[in-house]
């Protein structure tokens, strides 16, 4: 790649953020040294694997911190039969693990992974080297005492003697023979020997051998005659031991240089890994994606942001840039500073991070050309230095780029992208703009794929001239006199200078004579861009709100029709279930109910089956009235315990019998039975039975299989007027029947959150009120009780307060 394309383009600096996401140094310096390839199916497996990374650090199961050693050195000196020490060997056993981790886990997930797996899965499994270090070697790279039997003995035997000496120097500083002696209660070790510090005018009174003296003169550190023999020793095991960590060292040392090759490949595998890695997390960053790589030498890019701003800020202004079919050239056009070198530059980037595997940031349905080169004219080619102008720079580059892609035609030469700012300025307007339109139409006829920047009004009406020229322009709002940074597709744009420098805050006077001075036919032709740029901008964002707007409303008539339908399946399903748990429930309650009543009237206690009599009605009514809605709606005929409804007759009741066969049916309605036709009965709905029940109209109290009707004579209670809202009569009851409807009729008043119940028994014998007040006085319910006032009917009523 052309080195000045690379700097213009800030490849290095791109590159500079791909070696800070590596976790190694070997890892940074690949991807440093990136190889750019003309291959096109190596460029898509590159992307491939890149894409695969991306997947396992975003899985459940990411692969290990890619955090390892250089020791590219230390192999090269264990390869020499040098003589590793312990944080060298430390080092390789590392590596050496970290390559039997990856290797273990390409083992296990590479099949989910096949382009990593393939290119990774060779590396050598080193365990027994490194097994052999750990057991000599430890975590801080040092030497284990069990590296060797012979290695512990000799420790031992060193610890040993150390603390003899340990034991004889603390009896010197203690004792007092000692004392005027010694500068200071400590001792210390000088050329590896243990010695005491004495006081310089005392040193004669102690026989040694001087090793050192303090700075100041006033110490003098001396090593005790009768510790001599002592010292000698532990010197003696100290030269032992060095020695035998020496043969283990060396003893390592050799095994490694028997596996030099296969550690140094596994090395370079986990350093382009790593460099893998590294390109991976810069694409999770930067949310890349891969694209299609094409051999026609199309661009198709959808929502491409420049990488270095996608890093650096945190929205970035996406855009499309298209260029395929006939077109070669693209033409850019737009006000200063409105961001035409920057697509120029986005475009290059992309057609130089496919060529190494860095995913572009732009949408997956993007694609592009691999193209063999890059060539790049981007900012100023001045050079005092060699006395070459702005201009002369341009035409200099350009020359160099003609020579480079080669005027003999050869085909190898024509898959070049080349990328030009501002073509054919700092001259001349007129002569550098048919200069710069004479070069693109050469060019194109090389087969270059070419994308300029221009202000000139000729090169932007060059695509109504030119089939293969195609027109673009950054967007200028009027309201704001400022870029928006959007890129436009297929109208040319106009540059907007005297725009942007009134918003600068030049002197409007100096803009009003400037607009004076612009020949008639180049400010018209300027307010025509400005015109088709802001017509085509309103439209698109009409076409967009259009079409999100009847995508919602698509998705809204999809939710509705999916609830539609839901709910009316629902609707069935609920309809058919409780209709028939409710039949089944209602059939079952109606049988007991007349089984009880056939018993009341068996017992002749035809008061009591009055009562339950017009229970039943009271049950029927309030259970019809509860139902929802066609809820009891049903093609099948009614069976025995029912509600049906008498059509002649306008009413409801009860089936006492089974229609089938029958040419009368009894039906019970309240107290009373009706014979009539099956014809004119069918099964009872939500509807009718809204219609009154023949008999008194009652409230129903349930508990156990008895049925209580109490009356209820006020709407509220007010003990003043002895008006209360729940009443009980049980005159003319036997005891045990009073007892069970005064119990029943205490639950309903629990529920309804009364605080009174007045029970009305009478005076008679006086047997309902002492068994009533009995009652009350074990009952939990009751709170307290007590005789009726003369308002409230005397001792004939008991008026209970509950809990």
């Amino acid at each position: 790649m052309d080195p000045h394309t690379e700097q213009v383009l800030e490849w290095p600096v791109l590159i500079d953020c791909l070696a800070n996401e590596a976790a190694s140094t070997m890892g940074a310096a690949c991807c440093r040294g990136l190889i750019f390839t003309s291959d096109l199916q190596t460029a898509r497996i590159l992307q491939q694997e890149t894409k695969e990374m991306v997947d396992i650090l975003e899985g459940t199961h990411p692969l290990p911190f890619l955090a390892f050693p250089d020791i590219r050195n230390v192999l090269a000196r264990a390869e020499k039969e040098g003589v590793l020490d312990g944080p060298e060997l430390r080092d390789i056993a590392l590596v050496v693990g970290l390559s039997h981790t990856i290797k273990h886990y390409l083992e296990i997930h590479g099949p989910s992974f096949p382009m990593i797996s393939a290119r990774f899965l060779n590396l050598q499994d080193l365990m027994g080297i490194k097994q052999i270090i750990d057991s000599c070697i430890d975590r801080n790279g040092h030497l284990r005492e069990s590296a060797s039997p012979e290695l512990y003995h000799l420790t031992r035997k060193s610890q040993e003697l150390r603390q003899t000496m340990r034991r004889q120097l603390e009896g010197m500083l203690a004792s007092q023979e000692y004392e005027d002696l010694l500068q200071g209660q400590y001792y210390a070790e000088r050329e590896n020997r243990c010695v005491i510090p004495i006081k310089a005018e005392r040193q004669q009174a102690i026989d040694g051998i001087v090793h050192d003296i303090s700075g100041s003169g006033a110490t003098v550190f001396i090593e005790p005659r009768h510790l001599i023999e002592l010292n000698n020793s532990i010197k003696f095991a100290d030269l032992q031991l060095a020695q035998e960590e020496r043969h283990i060292l060396q003893d390592l040392s050799s095994r490694v240089a028997e596996q030099v090759w296969a550690i140094r490949e596994n090395l370079s595998i986990l350093a382009n890994l790593d460099c893998l890695m590294a390109k991976a997390r810069l694409s999770i960053k930067t949310n890349g994606s891969p694209i299609h790589l094409n051999q026609e030498h199309g661009i198709h890019l959808q929502q491409a942001r420049h990488p270095l701003l996608a890093l650096s800020k945190g929205q970035v202004i996406p855009n499309s840039i298209r260029l395929d079919g006939e077109t070669s050239v693209l033409i850019i056009s737009g006000p200063n500073a409105g961001g035409k070198t920057v697509s120029l530059k986005l475009v290059g980037l992309f057609a130089m991070m496919v060529k190494v595997g860095l995913l572009p940031t732009c949408g997956p349905d993007s694609q592009m050309a691999l193209f063999g080169q890059v060539y790049a004219d981007i900012g100023d080619s001045q050079d005092l230095s060699n006395d070459v102008s702005s201009f002369s720079g341009h035409i200099l580059n350009m020359i160099a780029l003609l020579k480079n892609i080669g005027l003999s035609g050869k085909p190898g030469n024509r898959d070049a992208l080349v990328l030009l700012d501002e073509i054919g300025s700092s001259t001349d307007p007129v002569e550098g703009a048919a200069l710069a339109e004479a070069l693109l139409i050469r060019l194109c006829q090389l087969g270059c794929t070419i994308i300029a920047t221009t202000h000139y009004p000729t090169l932007k009406t060059l695509a109504f001239r030119n089939p293969h020229v195609r027109n673009a322009s950054h967007e200028f709002d009027m309201g704001t006199l400022a870029p928006t940074y959007r890129l436009i597709d297929g109208i040319p744009g106009g540059s907007s200078a005297l725009e942007i420098a009134e918003r600068l805050g030049l002197d409007s006077t100096i803009i009003q004579s400037a607009q004076l001075m612009i020949q008639r036919q180049d400010y018209d032709l300027d307010a025509i861009f400005r015109i088709l740029q802001s017509t085509h901008t309103r439209l698109k964002r009409e076409c967009e709100q259009a079409a999100y707007l009847r995508q919602e409303a698509q998705h809204l008539f999809d939710e509705a029709e999916v609830t539609r339908n839901q709910l009316q399946t629902q609707k069935r399903e609920d309809r058919q279930r409780y209709r028939k748990q409710w039949q089944q429930e209602f059939s079952k309650a109606q049988r007991q109910l007349n089984q009880i009543l056939n018993e009341l009237k068996t017992s002749k206690t035809l008061s009591k089956a009055r009562s339950i009599q017009q229970t039943i009605g009271s049950v029927n009514q309030e259970m019809i009235s509860h139902l929802p809605d066609n809820f009891l709606e049903s093609s099948e005929p009614p069976h025995e315990g029912d509600l049906v409804e008498i059509d002649p007759l306008g009413t409801i009741g009860v089936l006492q019998e089974c229609l089938e066969g029958k040419k009368q049916v009894s039906i019970r309605v309240g107290t009373q039975t009706i014979k009539t036709a099956p014809s004119a009965v069918r099964r009872a709905t939500a509807s009718s039975s809204k219609k009154p029940l023949s008999g008194p109209q009652q409230f129903s109290w349930k508990r156990s299989l008895s049925t209580i009707s109490p009356k209820t004579r006020h709407p509220t209670s007010n003990q003043t007027t002895g008006q209360y809202q729940h009443e009980l009569v049980i005159r003319g009851f036997r005891l045990d029947d009073a007892i069970e409807m005064t119990l029943a009729a205490l639950d309903h008043a629990m529920v309804a959150q009364a605080k009174y119940l007045k029970v009305i028994h009478g005076l008679g014998s006086g047997a309902l009120k002492t068994g009533i007040r009995t009652f009350c006085q074990s009952s939990p319910y009751v709170q307290s009780f007590r005789r009726g006032d003369p308002a409230e009917g005397g001792d004939g009523v008991t008026v209970i307060e509950l809990r």
